[in-house]
């Protein structure tokens, strides 16, 4: 946990006041309404004051009836959390859509058995329980007991210890960028309410066609909840989009697609290529390590961008995400509860797995402190790498998403990858392989990045995709073998420094270390480092 020159490779941020980020002063916010509204028409100023009027009078509603509804206390977090900021009128989370908050009247009897039973969730949703009857039996009896759990989950309120909130309007993108890659790099997860333009208030395969050209005939392999009951390891079914969005009505089928590839990222304001550090690798390394020649793995790129359709009624059991990657979500059609885990003492990596695993295969919430968000449409939510979560989908939705690297979070990449190592078939739902290329450019890419910028994979095998040939992985061994030999440390101690390292703030200068790598000219030296470096190799780096 150093940082390397103005990059942070094993990364602890520099604290961050988010109150004063997250809230604007009264005085600030009228001088920013007397500015804009100068520039409006007399209809238009009225029109946006009495939006803004609905709007507040519905966010009173809203916080008074959740106030009314019994919640667990957090043991993070105040206990009176900071009232959010009007959102303006059509760009925002939905909240006015659902602040009848019952989504169980208008499923039961048309997309879930008519006796399906129900469960009010700490915020005062009123939800449907996993329901497939077969002979007068629920045989999800054991999803409706897990979602029971996630009901009882605290809702993450603004000054939560793990979960930062923002609202898109209230901060300028320097703030959200900053504010999101600091509270990554702490291992935090983020919500930003109303980032982008929600979709339609149902879910229909016409919208889908028109909006992201998914189109019913898509061949998709869907994630049935009776099969997966049956056996948790094979709960796949071949089909269709088209199948799949027939189905919502069909109360005696619960199923889900997690891999519909589309072309997909974050919000305009917060692109991919500002927080994607694996996707500027890509650009920036093409020259040092050209791909004439060799095979790169698509697994690399189809990451990025990926869509979620689900029927209602649906649990995604506890999990974490493959490959050690960042995870965003937005929502798009219909409302998603995320819930997310967090271990009392990560610092302990043997106990954490004994704990994950105990987590995602008996769902024993008692070694983790649990907080829940509504993923309303229009909303985004980013996670670390390895953020155990599970989700719940109480109505047919569409959510949007997708997975990046960031240099704040390879800590947490490393560790997610060495749980997957350890426990990966249970530890998590979707696997993406082969993205090691993405990790090695990120390495190799270090002594171009300017001063403002700032794991343990499985072992290769003889029959391993030529991606491995790559020049990339070669110069970023080399420049690891460089940075650890200048900071004399031995590869098979890293795992153990990375675990107890007491002072994550510390700062290596690296001096001319990798000035060699700068120059074209070099490029032979770069791509033979066994042979023109000696380093400690006996504990493998792959």
């Amino acid at each position: 946990m150093w940082t390397v020159g103005p990059v942070q490779l094993f990364h602890k941020s520099v604290a961050l006041n988010f109150s004063t980020m997250t809230l604007i002063s009264p005085e600030t916010k009228r001088k920013y309404n007397r500015t804009y509204e100068e520039k409006l028409t007399p209809e238009k100023k009225e029109r946006r004051r009495r939006a803004q009027a609905a709007c507040k009078r519905k966010l009173r509603a809203a916080r008074k009836l959740q106030g009314a509804s019994p919640t667990i206390t957090s043991t993070s977090g105040p206990t009176h959390p900071p009232p959010l900021a009007p959102l303006p009128s059509g760009h925002h989370s939905q909240l006015d859509e659902h602040l009848n908050l019952d989504h169980a009247s208008g499923m039961r009897g048309t997309q879930v058995p008519e006796d399906a039973e129900m469960v009010t969730w700490s915020d005062g949703h009123i939800t449907v329980l996993p329901t497939v009857m077969r002979e007068g039996r629920n045989v999800l009896t054991e999803d409706a007991e897990l979602t029971k759990k996630l009901a009882e989950v605290p809702t993450s309120k603004p000054g939560s210890n793990f979960v930062t909130h923002f609202n898109f309007q209230d901060a300028s993108r320097d703030q959200l960028i900053l504010g999101i890659r600091t509270s990554l790099g702490d291992g935090k997860c983020v919500i930003v309410r109303g980032a982008a333009k929600p979709g339609p208030t149902e879910l229909s395969m016409e919208y889908l066609e028109k909006r992201y050209r998914i189109q019913s005939t898509t061949r998709v392999d869907m994630h049935d909840m009776e099969l997966r009951a049956k056996e948790f390891s094979k709960p796949h079914v071949a089909g269709t989009v088209g199948d799949l969005i027939a189905g919502i009505s069909n109360p005696n089928e619960q199923r889900c697609i997690l891999d519909c590839l589309i072309y997909t990222g974050l919000p305009e304001e917060l692109t991919s290529s500002v927080l994607d550090d694996g996707l500027m690798a890509w650009h920036r390394s093409i020259r040092d390590c050209p791909l004439e020649g060799k095979f790169v793995h698509p697994d690399n790129f189809l990451v990025n961008g990926w869509g979620l359709i689900h029927q209602g009624g649906v649990v995604t059991t506890p999990h974490h995400d493959s490959e050690g990657q960042n995870t965003f979500v937005i929502g798009d059609v219909g409302l998603k509860i995320w819930v997310w885990f967090f271990y009392k003492d990560p610092r302990d990596r043997q106990a954490l797995l004994q704990a994950s695993t105990s987590l995602c295969d008996k769902y024993d919430f008692s070694q983790f402190v649990a907080e829940s968000v509504t993923v309303y449409p229009g909303d985004l939510i980013i996670q670390p790498p390895g953020q155990l979560h599970s989700v719940y989908t109480p109505i047919p939705s569409f959510t949007r998403g997708g997975h990046f690297y960031s240099y704040e979070t390879l800590p947490f990449t490393e560790l997610s990858r060495w749980l997957d190592s350890c426990a990966g078939l249970l530890l998590t739902n979707q696997a993406h392989e082969h993205t090691e290329e993405t990790l090695w450019r990120m390495t190799a890419v270090i002594p171009r990045l300017p001063p403002n910028e700032g794991s343990r994979s499985t072992i290769l095998k003889k029959n391993a995709p030529k991606a491995i040939q790559s020049s990339s992985k070669d110069r970023a061994i080399t420049i690891v073998q460089k940075i650890l030999r200048h900071m004399d440390i031995a590869a098979r101690d890293l795992p153990s420094i990375l675990t107890t390292a007491t002072d994550p703030d510390t700062i290596v200068d690296l001096g001319n270390c990798l000035s060699e790598f700068q120059n074209y000219y070099l490029q032979q030296i770069i791509y033979m480092p066994v042979r023109v470096y000696e380093c400690h190799t006996s504990a493998g780096w792959a």
